[in-house]
């Protein structure tokens, strides 16, 4: 009855279990998964054990609570309990599905030592980012990978997905209510499961409730989205005017797309906290923001790295949440802020002749190491300031000229992006922040039986006709920040992003002293 009431049936699809056809953005990532062209996203923490439980003879316990707070939040979740029809098809769906196991979606790696420790987390790392998803339809695409090393202090957890069944943001949320199960607190309203689950038990299998009717809607069905026509027009003709007719600066003709081989490429460095804070109070000096700093800080790196470029592109995703409405009449149930599902969105930035000329001016030829000159700090806030002012002036707009309904008139996904697949690349880079997460360490250091995240990291695969290269930033409070770029390895040199990292480092650390 839900299904018909809200136009949302079986399409064609003959299977009984069928919930609701996906949104746009939903059929999007399907789509980009099933032609291999994004493969995987992890959010990784560092969680500070409870005293009793850091032994190795209390591991088996260990593992149980983890075990039990991983199902709990899978009861929590309808998104984490739903399978996936069609995936080939112009309308994938969701589908219910009656119980979970899960040894297939929960994994422990016991280490030997610390050092043991970092070099099979690397290796988690780069074999989990790049997986695929299979079996679908019985299977949601979810995973969690524990690494622990003997009698040490803490666990690394890495949350692994398939994106068509939740965003970045959603990553976040798990550890979050993870850490609110390890306290044996309620996620959602839902209390901790029943039977407990046990390492040395035959069966990890857990019976499902039917949470069809809470499975979160898209955001265009939660809400009602609108564009102006300006905004349409010129959105439709950024995308189908035709490349060899009307070039212009700003596309990434420096990174051709690559279909094959695909493999993702990743390096990461730490920000202390103190620095984090400094960082913080500038930028609001300047009027501007974390994110928007690294994406001007970017183009002062890459720009004269890539000489031959007169402009560049870039993305910043963003999060809908603080745009849609909590427990609307429709959907009651629904509150955006804690559900794991897509409710995100893009917004693009350019960066044309003038400014990149500035930029090159600064800054001496094939100079390696620099520091950032005066004036090349008041580019840097400049940039800033300016993307700081497009995303709020996004945000501002509300439901007003998002892209969402614009990605509704696509009929086939697959077709959509293999399409892109055939174009010059648009986007250089892109710049994604999940914030800040409380780990909980000031009550933590209060109570050393209480669990903490200490570290955050949010970690995406290569993405094939999109972005060259991701730089995410994700930060605990009161702890340090991950910056992290991924890139395809045949994509571009990794002497570039070397060179990008290298850069990044050091600024942030000159910007906050």
């Amino acid at each position: 009855m839900l299904n018909r009431l809200l136009g949302w049936g079986t399409d064609g699809h003959g299977d009984a279990r069928v919930i609701r056809t996906m949104g746009c953005h939903e059929g999007y990532q399907t789509a980009m998964h099933t032609l291999d062209q994004y493969r995987g996203t992890i959010v990784a923490c560092r969680y500070s054990l409870p005293r009793s439980l850091a032994p190795s003879h209390a591991l088996k316990t260990l593992q149980s609570k983890v075990c039990n707070a991983v199902a709990h939040i899978a009861l929590a979740q309808p998104h984490l309990q739903t399978g996936i029809v069609g995936e080939n098809s112009p309308a994938p769906a969701f589908v219910r599905l009656d119980r979970l196991d899960l040894s297939n979606h929960v994994y422990w790696i016991l280490c030997q030592d610390s050092s043991d420790l970092e070099k099979r987390y690397q290796e988690s790392v780069e074999t989990e980012l790049d997986s695929r998803y299979s079996n679908l339809d019985t299977q949601p695409g979810w995973r969690v990978v524990i690494l622990k090393a003997a009698d040490a202090e803490s666990i690394e957890v890495l949350y692994v997905w398939n994106h068509p069944h939740h965003d970045g943001m959603s990553g976040k949320i798990f550890h979050e209510q993870l850490l609110q199960s390890l306290h044996g607190e309620p996620v959602n309203g839902t209390e901790p499961p029943t039977p407990q689950f046990h390492p040395d038990s035959t069966s990890w299998i857990l019976d499902l409730p039917d949470s069809s009717a809470l499975l979160p809607p898209p955001p265009e069905i939660l809400t009602s989205f609108t564009i102006s026509p300006p905004f349409f027009v010129k959105y439709l003709w950024k995308e189908l005017k035709p490349y060899s007719l009307f070039p212009d600066t700003a596309h990434a003709l420096w990174a051709p797309v690559h279909l094959t081989p695909f493999k993702t490429r990743l390096q990461t460095f730490v920000v202390n906290g103190d620095t984090v804070n400094k960082l913080v109070d500038v930028c609001h000096k300047y009027g501007t923001t974390i994110t928007a700093l690294f994406q001007a800080l970017v183009l002062v790196s890459l720009a004269p790295l890539l000489g031959d470029m007169k402009g560049f592109a870039s993305r910043t995703p963003y999060n809908l949440r603080q745009i849609l409405p909590s427990k609307p009449a429709k959907y009651p149930w629904v509150e955006p802020k804690d559900s794991m599902c897509n409710y995100v969105s893009v917004m693009e930035h350019e960066f044309d002749t003038s400014v990149v000329t500035q930029i090159r001016s600064q800054i001496p030829d094939k100079s390696t190491g620099i520091s950032l000159s005066p004036g090349l700090l008041d580019i840097v806030w400049s940039v800033a300031a300016r993307i700081r002012g497009e995303i709020k002036a996004r945000l501002d707009s509300g439901v007003r000229n998002d892209v969402l309904p614009i990605m509704r008139l696509v009929y086939d996904w697959r077709t959509q992006q293999e399409s892109e697949a055939r174009k010059p690349r648009y986007l250089s880079w892109l710049v994604t922040n999940l914030g800040v997460v409380d780990g909980g360490g000031s009550e933590k250091r209060q109570d050393p039986e209480r669990w903490a995240i200490r570290k955050a990291d949010l970690l995406l695969s290569a993405e094939v006709p999109s972005a060259a290269l991701s730089v995410s930033l994700m930060t605990v409070k009161d702890e340090e920040m991950c910056v992290s770029c991924t890139w395809q390895d045949c994509a571009l040199e990794g002497s570039l992003v070397e060179h990008l990292m290298d850069d990044l480092k050091r600024w942030v650390d000159e910007i906050a002293s």
